[in-house]
């Protein structure tokens, strides 16, 4: 044989093996199926319950990096989070946890919005800083 109908040969084997090697399922939304003949849908989960606002937690305000160094603030770490619910309730988680990592002030580095929050989380990233108070010391409460 020759090398091009060889890799040809083993070509068609191995897509043969991988279709035979695969399942496919058919999901019938609309119920018009017989039964057993299916996999049923996903359940829809219930809604989340909305976070609730830790105490202090609607005083963490969002600030630039700019005024940030200004102010001699410090970076305590960034927060990455992915959140599926109402944006609002999204916000209010990252400001929960700057409260509980010491953060006072948050510098937005990426909050985006699902267009279909049911399907899509909303995409929320901030660095959270630490900055002194109006006298220039740096507090732990």
């Amino acid at each position: 044989m020759a090398p091009k109908s060889v890799a040809t040969t083993i070509l068609t084997c191995a897509l043969v093996a991988m279709l035979v090697g695969c399942k496919s399922y058919v999901i019938d939304f609309e119920g018009k199926l017989p039964d057993g003949t299916v996999l049923a849908p996903k359940l829809t989960t219930p809604p989340l319950e909305p976070p609730i606002p830790l105490e202090g937690s609607t005083d963490v305000a969002f600030m630039d990096s700019t005024t940030a160094q200004l102010e001699g603030c410090r970076v305590i770490t960034n927060i990455r989070l992915a959140y599926q619910g109402d944006f609002e309730d999204g916000i209010v988680k990252l400001r929960n946890t700057a409260i509980q990592v010491n953060a006072n002030r948050m510098i937005p580095l990426r909050l985006v919005e699902s267009r279909q929050p049911s399907q899509a989380p909303h995409h929320l990233s901030a660095k959270m800083v630490r900055c002194p108070n109006t006298d220039g010391v740096i507090s732990n409460g």
